[in-house]
């Protein structure tokens, strides 16, 4: 048995929208930027915070201005991370679609295939 360790890696699509509560970023403030943030739990746990890579696959915007808008991963720890995404000036956002991917330390004893490197 060799002393690899085995990495986790699990991927989904996370889609934001202005039917989440709480979603303001379709709201034109006087000044400043509109954060909306979504908890994303791991189907499985990590040994420790993965390397989490977000993307953004889709989004509806308001076409009277200019599409600004940032998503990111903060927060990151073995059993999630919150996923963050903000706009500013008057940018009105509909929904964006997020795909995010994590890899990182299986949990040790978790039903992974064993590798055997001779």
């Amino acid at each position: 048995m060799s002393n690899l360790v085995p990495l986790h890696m699990l991927s989904a699509v996370t889609v934001l929208d202005s039917s989440l509560e709480g979603w303001n970023l379709l709201d034109v403030p006087a000044e400043g930027p509109r954060t909306f943030q979504l908890d994303v739990a791991f189907e499985r746990a990590f040994a420790a915070p993965p390397v989490v890579q977000v993307g953004i696959c889709g989004l509806d915007v308001g076409n009277h201005d200019s599409a600004r808008l940032r998503v990111r991963a903060v927060d990151i720890n073995p059993a999630g991370f919150t996923l963050r995404a903000e706009t500013w000036l008057n940018t009105k956002v509909w929904s964006v679609d997020v795909t995010w991917l994590a890899l990182g330390t299986a949990v040790a004893g978790c039903d992974l295939p064993s590798v055997d490197a001779d």
